[in-house]
């Protein structure tokens, strides 16, 4: 099997970000913007590092336990930086999330309600907010710790509100145009 072959069978997921996202383009898409996940996905397992110094202070074996949970919390929070995705296009919004089960989700801005930002207070003090994409009926999907989510709600609100307008504009035409006749 030739190289190009094997890079042809290769999943989309497995590349990097930027790779991943131009594959998943089609015809005539352009990418806006893109989500920066913040290095404060990395808080909690420093925070509980910190607990299991200061505990083994006092409680060794317990230090120990809390050192190693801290471990698997980095790991995690690692794997979780990777694999999640927003991506914002000219066309639709590009989302993947997940850790034993990645989905990769788009949306049409037609099916997109409303983009909302969740901060709370670690989210103030270390720059990160939550991204909660509310699709049509009960779809939402929550991508957490996005460090430019504001720009990417504005981004989105110029967007839609740039089709609508273009919407109105072709359509107030087409009613003059008959009006003429």
């Amino acid at each position: 099997m030739s190289e190009e072959q094997k890079k042809g069978r290769s999943s989309p997921l497995r590349k990097g970000s930027k790779a991943a996202v131009q594959d998943l383009l089609v015809k005539g898409e352009e990418i806006v913007m893109q989500a920066e996940i913040s290095p404060a996905i990395y808080w909690k397992s420093f925070a509980v590092l910190l607990a299991s110094f200061l505990l083994a202070l006092v409680a060794v074996p317990l230090g120990i336990v809390l050192a190693v949970a801290a471990l698997l919390m980095f790991i995690h929070a690692t794997i979780k930086k990777e694999i999640l995705m927003f991506v914002l296009t000219n066309k639709r919004i590009l989302v993947r999330y997940g850790i034993l089960q990645v989905d990769v989700v788009d949306m049409h801005f037609s099916k997109v309600e409303s983009i909302e930002l969740e901060r709370m207070i670690p989210g103030y003090i270390l720059g990160y907010a939550s991204l909660i994409v509310m699709g049509t009926g009960q779809r939402f999907i929550g991508i957490p710790y996005v460090q430019n989510a504001r720009e990417l709600r504005r981004a989105y609100n110029g967007l839609v509100l740039e089709a609508e307008e273009g919407g109105e504009s072709a359509e107030s035409g087409a009613i003059s145009d008959s009006q003429e006749n």
